[in-house]
């Protein structure tokens, strides 16, 4: 399975909305506390502050609804009670978070993906309240009763039903010069049968009939005359049509949106950071967690050795890729993107990421073979203030993974790559120090340096690499020289206190 932007984010949602209802007791006793403490205190918004209350219990804690069935209602509830465009609608919702985040802390559940499922849970329902026109047209109810109201449609009424256990059920229907929702649901046990029902309701003649038009997983039920069917039906074959093509739209623009919703999350993760490993780790947590990836690789990068270092990762063992040490000639495509990165200077102000469908035109077969990849992505970590590029994130969606990169999940790395450049910045002194004795090693140093730490002679040494006596003796020498250690013991004793092997 390819992941998206959009079911990432949407995940995080439902993530969210899990815990909450997980969590349903503890919340329901802090909302009752928030109940008592404003009718105690006798705040003038007590009133909205109980109606908020109920609304969330009803709709959020003791209901099962999925997403959108949930955010219509809730819209539709806080509108009438609260009202969207109220001065103290924000504030009530803002009294609601802060309620849920303290019951679920209090529960022993506070960590940082628990806060934030719970804080884009709140964005997504407040945006959805606030933002959403009260009128949407392209909300089926709404397109339906257009419809049925037009003077110029010989369209008595429309009803939508939906089959369900071998039954059929009609949930809305609208009529002409008003509109009715159902308060009990009319059962039949098939659509002709509920169009028979439906005449005899509503007392007419012979002369109407009833045209049934599939519309995703329900059916409309449209009541006209018996000389109006030739034209009316491709006149809602049609309408249909357009309503659906104006929805699509309007929903790709929301998810379209949701890369910002991605980085913003992303941006207020960061700044809890207060050490390296903290942004290490809260950066490769990020990339997987905000984006539609599976695995995480932070890599530094050494502009005057040109040798790439392994920092971190997420869903991999990190001890594996901290032993990691590149020369960047053995990267020839990847190099000739940094050069090129390199080349632009102090106009270096958005760096973009390398898709590679298959990695294997770009890493070498070792690397294939130990982390099984298939297609990855590799986004710059620079900073556009210092023009500087600090590493890479490699990213993928899993062993033997292939996917595409989609336009929202292009431009949130590009801003991931900024966010995290700027922020190991504040750490660049604690990486390449450690790190910078590793970064002048060639690959066969540092396995010259390992076997000499296991107590191999020069001979033994140069047996197991199949090099000469002489070879081997070369690069103790530079390994001496690079680290300034007086002889070999030397050395090894500083790379095992460092951290190089």
């Amino acid at each position: 399975m390819s992941y998206t932007l959009h079911y990432q984010m949407d995940t995080l949602f439902h993530h969210g909305l899990i815990l909450i209802r997980q969590h349903k007791q503890s919340i329901h006793e802090e909302l009752g506390h928030l109940k008592h403490y404003f009718k105690e205190h006798g705040k003038r918004t007590t009133p909205s502050t109980f109606k908020s209350v109920e609304i969330f219990s009803d709709l959020i804690l003791h209901n099962n609804d999925e997403k959108e069935i949930l955010l219509q209602k809730l819209k539709t509830s806080w509108e009438k009670e609260i009202g969207a465009n109220s001065p103290v609608s924000p504030f009530m919702m803002s009294l609601l978070e802060s309620a849920v985040h303290h019951a679920i802390q209090s529960s022993g559940h506070d960590h940082d993906t628990t806060h934030q499922s719970i804080q884009y849970f709140f964005l997504k329902i407040n945006e959805f309240i606030h933002t959403v026109t009260p009128n949407n047209p392209f909300s089926i109810d709404t397109f339906l009763q257009q419809i049925v109201y037009s003077k110029q449609l010989p369209i008595e009424w429309i009803a939508l039903a939906k089959e369900s256990h071998h039954q059929c059920i009609v949930t809305h229907w609208f009529q002409k010069n008003q509109c009715t929702l159902t308060k009990e649901h009319i059962i039949a046990n098939s659509i002709f049968e509920l169009s028979d029902i439906l005449l005899h309701q509503f007392d007419q003649s012979d002369e109407y009939r009833v045209i049934t038009v599939p519309y995703q997983q329900e059916i409309l039920l449209v009541c006209t005359l018996k000389q109006d069917i030739s034209h009316i039906m491709p006149f809602i074959y049609y309408a249909l049509q357009f309503f659906r093509t104006g929805k699509q739209a309007i929903q790709q623009m929301a998810q379209s949106r949701q890369w910002m919703d991605a980085v913003l999350l992303f941006n207020e993760s960061i700044i809890k950071a207060h050490t390296l490993d903290k942004a290490l780790e809260m950066i490769t947590t990020g990339f997987v967690h905000y984006l539609p990836f599976k695995r995480c690789a932070i890599f530094s990068y050494s502009k005057q050795e040109e040798i790439a270092f392994g920092l971190s990762s997420h869903q991999l063992d990190s001890r594996i890729i901290q032993n990691i040490t590149e020369e960047m000639h053995n990267l020839p495509l990847i190099k000739d993107s940094l050069d090129f990165i390199q080349m632009l200077g102090e106009r270096m102000k958005y760096l973009q990421p390398l898709y590679m469908k298959n990695a294997r035109n770009y890493f070498p077969g070792y690397y294939i073979d130990k982390f099984q990849l298939k297609s990855v992505v590799i986004t710059p970590l620079y900073t556009s203030s210092g023009n500087e590029l600090i590493g890479a994130a490699i990213l993928d969606q899993g062993e033997n993974s292939t996917f595409h990169m989609s336009f929202d999940t292009y431009n949130a790395l590009i801003h991931f790559g900024k966010t995290a450049g700027e922020t190991l910045l504040h750490y660049s002194h604690h990486i390449h120090p450690t790190h910078a004795h590793i970064a002048s090693l060639s690959p066969r140093e540092l396995e010259v340096l390992a076997l000499m730490a296991d107590g191999e002679s020069t001979t033994t040494a140069a047996q197991s690499l199949h090099l000469s006596e002489y070879t081997v003796r070369d690069y103790i020498t530079a390994i001496m020289q690079k680290m300034k250690a007086r002889n070999r013991t030397e050395a090894v004793a500083l790379a095992i206190r460092r951290g190089i092997i």
